[in-house]
């Protein structure tokens, strides 16, 4: 099992590794593009019809969620576990094709 200050710590999966820097890459957008990507984002991944403001204000839920349930555990958890967590909880959720 891995430990803080390990050399080699755990690599992320590819799929990780890119919504990682999804989520870096949006936090330099502005609002307005930001909003614009999410939306489309949102509906490709999750087939899910949202407005920018929808779209932003379930992108900082899931951003929060993450951040949660990561200190509760004590590990670094997915977006993925957060986004499926936001999306179901908000009834948008209607196919598991996220996953």
């Amino acid at each position: 099992m891995p430990q803080p200050g390990d050399p080699n710590p755990p690599r992320l999966s590819t799929e990780d590794a890119f919504l990682e820097l999804l989520t870096d890459t949006l936090e330099t957008m502005e609002r307005p593009a930001r909003g614009q990507f999410l939306e489309r984002f949102f509906k490709s991944i999750a087939h899910v019809d949202l407005n920018e403001a929808q779209s932003l204000d379930i992108w900082e839920q899931v951003l929060a969620r993450k951040r949660e349930i990561s200190e509760s555990s004590g590990k670094k958890v997915a977006l993925q576990a957060a986004l499926v967590e936001v999306l179901a909880a908000n009834n948008l959720l209607r196919l598991p094709i996220l996953m």
